[in-house]
């Protein structure tokens, strides 16, 4: 008997299940306590949304601070609407000061304001300066949460204040009295250190990032580098604060999130566990924009309605050709969408680019337009047909993998996300040039298709 493969929320939710029979939301509260908080927030999505917001209630406070972060946007706001500000502020008050200015940004601004005003004043210093920063970048991802001394300090004293900090601590990030940044000592350079000796001696030199870097650029500097800490300065090189690599793996789930949902023609990634209006309210603008763009289709075919009522088969193949040239640009879009990102291309290659995108679209025209000639050769009977499908497919499959490449680089030039809208374009593009290709090669011979 074939053994069913559980993932670990799904264990998690089986045993859920099993203790919502006792009725009683503190047994599964207690059971969810000692669990990653991120698991926490699946099992919680998961629940009908009275028992969510009651086992929610019963978790330790840690843990519910922990598990805001973790949450979707609707089940976040249900439970939030159950709270109380005092509560909320307590929460806040337990998260790391990134993460609290990620969760405040996400709140309105009336509700934001209230949370700040009953945080200490200094904390509130602390968070209205991250939120000033936007969330996709440099200044946006740092923490404050780092251990920074200056140059001058000992040995003897920064061990001192290593022992003292409440949390780990692998590097010390080293300043002048000015507060500008000199660079990094490891702890086991400073274990190995005379006591005696000043930290400034010890410096390492590390990469360093203004606040104002776009997250993209920042994720770059981190590859580069492979680093597992990064500071961010000011103008003046003053220390702000410290990019982690594990906020940088959240950047990379975000951006490629992004970058699915925008040649998806979504404006986010949406939770399939979401409610039917959420999703449909995410999917609704761009198939529309698409309905707009079928139209545009529709209205080339039109233009050779006669040659359609005279020979049918070309309704038959329309399809393929269209779909294959929409694949072949769809295929080139991804790759360059990638290389963007990556910052592998610049405007210097495009010239070497759309050369290359030629010569692929004619390689790869020559062998699917073959075997697709071939094909309607025999379906058909007649070999001039082939031989237009073939031509018609070869063009069209050139043209997509030029336009592949040639809209998100020309989004870009304009300042836009090379992501945003380039799949609704490239296809209907191809769309449109693929129909008139075939269509149009057909009304030339129709008189010998039809003979």
């Amino acid at each position: 008997m074939k053994q069913k493969v559980l993932t670990r929320i799904d264990k998690l939710l089986e045993i859920v299940e099993v203790l919502r029979r006792t009725h009683d939301p503190r047994r599964i509260a207690v059971f969810l306590s000692n669990k990653h908080p991120q698991d926490v927030a699946r099992v919680l999505e998961r629940l009908p949304s009275d028992w969510r917001v009651q086992v929610f209630r019963y978790l330790p406070h840690e843990l519910q601070a922990e598990v805001l972060i973790y949450l979707e946007e609707q089940p976040l706001e249900e439970i939030l609407e159950t709270l109380s500000d005092q509560h909320l502020h307590e929460l806040v008050e337990e998260m790391d000061a990134d993460d609290a200015a990620d969760f405040l940004g996400e709140l309105d601004q009336e509700e934001r304001e209230k949370i700040l005003s009953l945080v200490d004043e200094e904390e509130r210093r602390e968070l209205r300066e991250l939120l000033t920063y936007p969330e996709n970048t440099a200044g946006g991802l740092m923490s404050k949460e780092f251990l920074a001394l200056p140059e001058d300090t000992t040995v003897r004293e920064a061990l001192k204040r290593v022992k003292e900090w409440e949390d780990d601590v692998s590097l010390i990030f080293v300043t002048d009295r000015q507060g500008r940044f000199k660079g990094v000592v490891p702890l086991r350079d400073l274990i190995d250190a005379p006591e005696d000796r000043h930290i400034g001696v010890l410096v390492k030199e590390t990469p360093t990032v203004p606040a104002t870097l776009d997250q993209e650029e920042v994720v770059r500097v981190f590859e580069k580098y492979d680093l597992f800490y990064l500071p961010v300065v000011d103008e003046q090189d003053r220390l702000l604060g410290v990019i982690t690599v594990d906020d940088i793996l959240d950047v990379l789930e975000e951006e490629a999130s992004e970058d699915i949902a925008r040649l998806s023609g979504l404006s986010r990634i949406e939770s399939l566990l979401l409610p039917p209006w959420n999703s449909a309210r995410a999917r609704i603008p761009w198939l529309l924009a698409n309905l707009g763009t079928a139209f545009l289709a529709s209205a080339v075919v039109s233009l050779f309605k006669n040659a359609i009522d005279a020979f049918a088969y070309l309704a038959v193949f329309m399809p393929v050709i269209a779909g294959m040239g929409g694949n072949a640009g769809i295929q080139a879009l991804a790759l360059t969408v990638r290389s963007l990102a990556l910052g592998e291309i610049s405007r210097k290659d495009a010239l070497r680019i759309i050369v290359n995108e030629f010569l692929t679209g004619i390689m790869v025209g020559l062998v699917v337009g073959t075997a697709s000639g071939l094909i309607a050769w025999f379906w058909v009977g007649k070999p001039l047909f082939g031989v237009l499908v073939f031509v018609a497919l070869l063009a069209n499959m050139v043209v997509a993998c030029i336009a592949g490449f040639l809209v998100p680089i020309t989004i870009r030039a304009l300042g836009g996300d090379p992501a945003t809208a380039s799949g609704v374009i490239v296809t209907t593009f191809t769309d449109v040039t693929g129909y008139f290709f075939f269509l149009g090669l057909s009304t030339l011979f129709l008189k010998s298709l039809t003979g």
